[in-house]
């Protein structure tokens, strides 16, 4: 048989139970800590699965920065500088050593650090075609009146960066910088 002591009275008194209610109490703080800690957690999971997602597309982002690659082509001691048309032009070739297209219309070409306008840029893909896939070279054109102080034999230096095409909703960029000796 049970018996109701003071023992029995004081650890429920210092539990918040008391022997009238039966333990409902103690049971709708335990039923509201359960509801509060999974709204918690699911919370937490769903923020968990947003940061996951953006270290994927970080991590998917800096995949296509490795896979994409462009360099010079050519003999970099004998760039050709025309002197034909006004003002004059220069003849570059770049070829696409990436694994993924590059866009052409995307480019900025730097010269001696001057910005070359995209009017004075002319792009032909060598071999045919209209997209510069990997291992296709292209041939780059670029007019601008500061090429007619050069002379054969003056160095210059070229940097040149380029966008890719889209790869899975991403694009990336890529790029190279030398110097080259022009040879008219």
């Amino acid at each position: 048989a049970f018996t109701v002591g003071p023992t029995t009275l004081v650890r429920a008194a210092l539990w918040g139970v008391s022997m009238a209610d039966g333990g409902v109490s103690t049971y709708i703080m335990l039923i509201s800590a359960l509801l509060i800690s999974s709204s918690a957690s699911a919370v937490l999971i769903q923020e968990w699965s947003s940061t996951s997602c953006v270290i994927q597309q970080q991590q998917r982002g800096l995949q296509l920065s490795e896979e994409l690659s462009i360099d010079f082509a050519g003999d970099p001691m004998n760039v050709n500088i025309d002197r034909t048309p006004s003002p004059d032009e220069i003849t570059l070739y770049a070829l696409n050593t990436g694994e993924h297209p590059m866009d052409t219309s995307e480019m900025e070409i730097l010269i001696d650090g001057l910005i070359i306008p995209s009017s004075g840029v002319a792009t032909t893909i060598l071999g045919g075609g209209t997209d510069w896939n990997p291992n296709v070279l292209l041939q780059i054109e670029l007019s601008n009146t500061t090429f007619n102080s050069y002379s054969d034999n003056d160095d210059i230096s070229v940097f040149i960066t380029a966008s890719s095409e889209s790869v899975s909703g991403m694009t990336g960029s890529a790029s190279f910088g030398l110097e080259v000796r022009l040879n008219g």
